[in-house]
């Protein structure tokens, strides 16, 4: 039974009304489940690397990369599926903890920011002025949710149990990216 006046699933995730468009852009990858899906699972990632602050660096890259390509894109912005997709990919990859080649965990990180930094863009960017405050915004609070959560799982110990905590957090984060992929494609 559908609810009064509710056409379907809302996906979409606006400005906030009465805060200025730079601390649109810092809380924007808060407010998007499937960029917290990517965050978490990257997060995660990271914990299980010694050296992650390398790849830390092509998320950052990847991420203003993305947000010049909103521009270039004339407003166009990913569908939901790849962000959930990427956060499937990333949950795998923690799930089944191998070392990778350094250029796969670069492409990874580069790939996830450049598809976070498109989709952080404002809807209607016209411009640098659209674009400067809020890029900027979503840049910083990207960066800032990563490097917190990456830090933070990587100072977690290297025990059995703590390992398998992972394992359980990257399958649940693959498991929900798929419903909510399901949810997206069903509306």
């Amino acid at each position: 039974m559908a609810m009064p006046g509710f056409d379907g699933l809302i996906l979409a995730h606006g400005s906030l009304e009465g805060v200025n468009q730079l601390w649109n852009g810092v809380l924007h990858p808060l407010r998007s489940p499937a960029h917290w899906l990517v965050l978490l699972g990257l997060g995660l990632f990271a914990g299980q690397r010694q050296r992650f602050r390398r790849y830390v660096w092509a998320f950052a890259g990847g991420m203003g990369a993305g947000l010049f390509g909103v521009i270039w894109g004339d407003g166009w912005v990913f569908p939901t599926g790849v962000p959930c997709g990427l956060a499937v990919l990333l949950g795998g990859v923690v799930v089944v903890r191998r070392a990778l080649p350094e250029w796969l965990g670069w492409g990874i990180y580069g790939m996830a920011g450049a598809v976070m930094g498109w989709n952080s863009g404002p809807e209607d960017a016209t411009g640098w002025e659209a674009l400067l405050p809020m890029g900027l915004g979503a840049w910083v609070g990207g960066m800032a949710v990563l490097l917190n959560l990456a830090n933070y799982a990587a100072m977690c110990p290297k025990r059995p149990w703590v390992k398998i905590a992972f394992r359980v957090l990257g399958s649940w984060i693959a498991a929900i990216s798929v419903l909510y992929l399901a949810l997206a494609l069903r509306s």
